[in-house]
């Protein structure tokens, strides 16, 4: 059910603001209504003036004329300044026009006396109308039986016509509620219906400003002066054309060109493949005709074509590209976009830029890492006697593989694709060697930024890795960078690898540190565990190394491209080539012995890649669950 902004009763609106909203409204039209009524009733008053002067009535109905006639032309005149007093005055015409008739009545004419009440009838209505809401009621309930008393029409044989006249009364009281109310409800869907439209068309300009890339305007035709009005444009197209109002607009129009191809039946002297130019008010004109003399608006397809439009300032002449299309928004409305160059065709120009540049990043990259690695090559000739400076080397030559394997990390990111194909460059070395070289790296490491590092090593000494080693080491080496970061000062950091897993064996077996294993563990499949354990006095933040993949291997878009972020899904990706996952697990949990937070970081690796068959990596290619 509608809600109506006003009380069905009464007839008065809730908000005083639209209520003074209606009368100004009201009063507009109770101003044309009153030049109407004091022009028709001077024209009367004249006539009837003349009849009674040449009649030679009464001086008492002359006077009554004449104040009439000379009384509806001064109001005539003063119209507009007594427009907020229309709705007394029309009040008083009710009363002075039924005293009046009432008094011609009473003088003997001999008047029809249908006419005479038909005319009385008309005129009374027409200023009730727009008198006072509540001296309509007053009038419409004691108006007749004034009359009737008046006229002495209380009499058995006039009952009928008493009946009759209470029946047009009620139905008069209704009419004008009614009147009353179709008045008020039209006017408030128009009010609110503006406010919706004007609060509709911010929000549409605010979102078309906000998500339109390319110039828009719109154009209405103004069917009396025959030209178009700009309705529309939004910032894109102010800044492209420098175009804000319907006078520029026109310039626009009339300054701009479309190559029309002229048919064989217009010009037969012509081949039918000759142009022909237009300026582009001509062309909206045609095709604004055809839209109007078109029955069904939906079958209106959009046009596209050139336009061409020449720059004074620079003697150039700009080509654009120009979509149209119409509207009926009550009138039909010309909606057109400038069309900058798609969205496809940009990516393909750039697309070659962005490999190029990639390719650079790249290049630079694997030249810095060249340059870095001859250092680390020439300070491993460096041969010092005193050990402490010996040891200051060592420590340069750690930071400078450091760094490259920094900027490994970011090689890598751009060359992900390149990582699954390499897993398959297998390097055959013993652990324990490895172990010790990596551990000399993670004890000078901790050094320099005054850490304690200690490592624990229950994997047997004969036990032979064949794996991509640089994969391991560049993971080993991220996660240990990682935790530097976050641990204070004369921290310790533990790692110890332990075998977690022996393919030949159905349980697990944990090795204990100087038992003797036989020769022939060399050769099996292991899953081998890396876990580093450090404390904190509070919980830390290691969202860095909670990395997971989001990507798979050949999509080459990065959402985030935060330095730990990177590293952390270069590690990840790197882990999932020589390990059954790519899952670092962390967990941290308060020690109550020595009241601190004990943070353990652990992952695991394969022994032995080249016992892995093929169809594994095709398994584990595929998703799980689709």
């Amino acid at each position: 059910m509608l809600n109506l902004p006003f009380d069905k009763w009464s007839l008065k609106f809730y908000d005083p603001e639209f209520e003074s909203q209606y009368e100004d409204h009201l009063n507009k039209i109770r101003l044309i209504s009153f030049k109407v009524l004091n022009l028709t009733i001077s024209i009367a008053a004249f006539i009837c003036l003349l009849t009674f002067v040449i009649q030679q009535q009464s001086l008492l109905l002359i006077i009554l004329m004449t104040l009439t006639l000379f009384g509806c032309v001064f109001l005539l005149i003063i119209s507009r300044k007594i427009l907020p007093y229309l709705k007394s005055i029309f009040s008083f015409y009710y009363v002075w026009a039924l005293t009046t008739n009432m008094f011609i009545a009473y003088a003997g004419f001999e008047i029809p006396n249908f006419i005479f009440g038909f005319n009385t009838c008309s005129l009374a209505i027409g200023t009730m109308q727009y008198s006072d809401n509540k001296l309509k009621v007053a009038f419409t309930i004691t108006t007749p039986f004034i009359l009737m008393g008046v006229f002495n029409v209380y009499q058995a044989d006039t009952l009928a016509f008493v009946f009759q006249t209470i029946s047009c009364t009620t139905f008069i009281g209704i009419w004008g509620y009614m009147n009353e109310y179709t008045s008020r409800l039209a006017f408030s869907l128009n009010l609110i219906s503006n406010k919706q439209k004007y609060i509709y068309s911010l929000l549409f300009r605010d979102l078309i400003n906000e998500f339109v890339n390319d110039a828009l305007f719109a154009l209405g035709l103004d069917k009396r002066t025959r030209q178009f009005i700009l309705e529309f444009q939004n910032n894109k197209f102010v800044e492209l054309m420098k175009i804000k109002e319907t006078e520029q607009i026109k310039t626009f129009l009339r300054s701009t060109f479309v190559m029309i191809k002229s048919s064989e039946s217009q010009n037969k002297l012509r081949d039918k493949n000759s142009t022909k130019l237009l300026n582009l008010e001509e062309v909206f004109f045609q095709k604004i005709k055809s839209f109007e003399k078109s029955t069904n608006y939906k079958e209106q397809q959009e046009d596209i074509f050139e336009i061409y439009q020449h720059d004074s300032l620079s003697d150039q002449t700009k080509k654009m590209r120009l979509q149209i299309r119409f509207l009926n928004f009550g009138k039909p409305i010309i909606i057109a976009i400038i069309k900058s160059e798609q969205v496809p065709n940009l990516i393909h120009k750039y697309e070659s830029q962005i490999k190029e540049y990639q390719k650079i990043i790249i290049n630079m990259s694997n030249k810095i890492v060249k340059q870095q690695s001859m250092l680390y090559e020439e300070m491993k000739k460096i041969k010092f006697q005193n050990l402490i400076e010996q040891q200051q080397l060592i420590s340069l030559q750690c930071l400078n593989l450091s760094i490259i394997n920094y900027i490994r990390n970011y090689i890598l990111l751009f060359q992900k694709n390149k990582i699954a194909e390499m897993k398959f460059n297998l390097q055959n070395c013993k652990f324990h060697n490895y172990i010790a070289i990596i551990n000399q790296y993670f004890q000078t490491l901790s050094a320099y930024h005054s850490i304690k590092f200690t490592l624990q090593n229950f994997i047997d000494q004969n036990c032979s890795f064949k794996i991509n080693i640089n994969y391991l080491t560049q993971i080993l080496i991220n996660i240990f960078d990682e935790v530097i970061k976050i641990t204070i000062r004369d921290n310790l950091i533990n790692l110890r690898i332990i075998e977690e897993f022996q393919q030949d064996r159905s349980t697990k077996k944990y090795m204990k540190q100087g038992i003797e294993q036989n020769n022939n563990t060399a050769g099996q499949l292991k899953l081998i565990q890396f876990k580093f354990v450090f404390t904190s006095n509070e919980y830390l933040n290691l969202k860095n190394l909670a990395f997971i993949q989001r990507l798979n291997n050949n999509d080459q878009q990065f959402n985030n491209f935060e330095e730990g972020s990177i590293i952390s899904e270069i590690t990840c990706f790197l882990l999932e080539n020589i390990g059954p996952n790519n899952n670092i697990q962390i967990n941290q949990f308060q020690n109550p012995q020595i009241n601190l937070i004990q943070n353990t970081i652990k992952f695991l690796i394969y022994s032995d890649q080249s016992q892995l068959e093929p169809s594994y990596y095709k398994v584990r290619e595929k998703a799980l669950f689709e």
